[in-house]
């Protein structure tokens, strides 16, 4: 029997979260995957989606709304960075595209309230990932704006399992073990104090803090609006990347290249420099002594035909989700090593774990109608927030 990659008592966590495997949503009629490769220009983002405005910020640093040919939800749309130069994290961009970002999201979050949804805003970075299914496909930042209808949530809420009741496949791929890693290694490495906007909930005392690295927004949507944010997602950032690098640095040995991943070699816990508790340590070491990287060097379970499961991400890859949940609205950081599921195909609606299945038939001429008038009422609401001059004129 294989190993668990985690503590039993952690583990056992893990398989109670309460996920939903498989959401439907409807697609666009003639979609195909031709349509979804990758935006390298800005002509590509014109010739590929429907571009519903375009605000520049410098010249060479932009962002766009857009329609999505595979849509997420009935109610969605898409923020994408529309620069010359393609930038795949938010930390990649100034502090102005982020204030104008989170004013984005906060305009939509009160525009979903209008009609009666819950609004959910998330995005991934993953830019190194090119040889395998990734979280983050387009390497451009972009944010997926969605608004979930009370029938949606109805039917999550009322057919939600445990995440031990999915096959082990599927649980890994809802509720990876590398993502209740992150939770904990967040909770050591990231200090409260450095933060300005975000308050961290302590890992593992929620069952969104154990699937996720779970922050409180404290002023629930506005929180968005505060300049502050996009400086405490770019600390957090930072000590992700340090906390990956570091992991690497002491424990592996080879590189990242084409359908190759480095290899687990013997090391000493302790020789992590990284100020890690006693348990987050011990768990750690767990992990990665119960990998099996003979598995990843297998070209014939690994290879292009093989199950993409077996074989990780190629570097620090992350999903960022913000939702509402108990009447607080949170950020979720979820950790990725095997799962090739982003920020918005692995949702978090009311605090279940939502897997959404994209292509789930086609979307009808009145719902498309519904559709474009949600998207074009939001793009008018927006220029009445009260942080609408950051939006449209950021250099003022």
């Amino acid at each position: 029997m294989a190993r668990s990659l985690l503590p039993q008592h952690i583990e056992d966590r893990r398989m109670d979260v309460r996920v939903f495997n498989g959401l439907p949503a409807k697609g666009h009629p003639g979609y195909s995957q031709r349509l979804g490769r990758r935006l390298r220009t800005v002509a590509d983002l014109y010739d590929r989606t429907t571009v519903l405005g375009h605000v520049s910020i410098s010249p060479d640093e932009a962002y766009a709304f857009t329609d999505k040919s595979a849509p997420h939800a009935l109610y969605d749309m898409m923020v994408i960075s529309a620069g010359n130069t393609p930038r795949p994290g938010l930390h990649d961009h100034s502090p102005q595209f982020g204030q104008a970002f989170g004013v984005m999201a906060h305009s939509f979050a009160q525009h979903c309230h209008a009609y009666d949804l819950a609004p959910v805003i998330s995005w991934s970075y993953d830019p190194h990932t090119l040889d395998r299914q990734t979280i983050q496909s387009e390497k451009r930042f972009h944010a997926h704006l969605v608004g979930r209808t009370r029938a949606e949530r109805a039917a999550v809420t009322d057919k939600a399992t445990r995440a031990g009741q999915l096959s082990l496949t599927d649980t890994r791929q809802i509720v990876e073990e590398a993502a209740v890693l992150g939770s904990l290694l967040s909770a050591d490495t990231v200090d409260p104090d450095a933060l300005t906007v975000l308050v961290p909930v302590p890992a593992l005392t929620t069952p969104t803090a154990t699937a996720t690295a779970q922050f409180l927004l404290p002023d629930g949507w506005e929180s968005l609006t505060t300049p502050g944010l996009h400086d405490d997602l770019a600390y957090i950032h930072r000590k992700l990347r340090r906390t990956y690098d570091e992991i690497l640095r002491t424990c592996t040995t080879g590189t990242t290249g084409l359908w190759e991943r480095p290899l687990i070699h013997p090391f000493d816990p302790d020789d992590i420099s990284l100020p890690l508790r006693p348990q987050t340590r011990a768990t750690l070491a767990h992990y990665l002594r119960a990998l099996r990287p003979e598995l990843l060097t297998s070209r014939r379970r690994t290879g292009r035909d093989g199950n993409p499961y077996l074989y990780p991400l190629a570097d620090l890859a992350y999903a960022v989700t913000v939702t509402e949940q108990n009447g607080k609205v949170y950020l979720h950081l979820r950790v990725s090593l095997f799962s090739d599921l982003g920020g918005a195909g692995l949702s978090i609606i009311d605090g279940i774990i939502v897997n959404t299945r994209k292509g789930a038939g086609m979307l009808r001429d009145d719902e498309i109608a519904a559709r474009n008038t949600f998207q074009a009422e939001y793009v008018k609401h927006i220029h009445r927030h009260p942080h609408a001059s950051r939006v449209f004129f950021p250099g003022i």
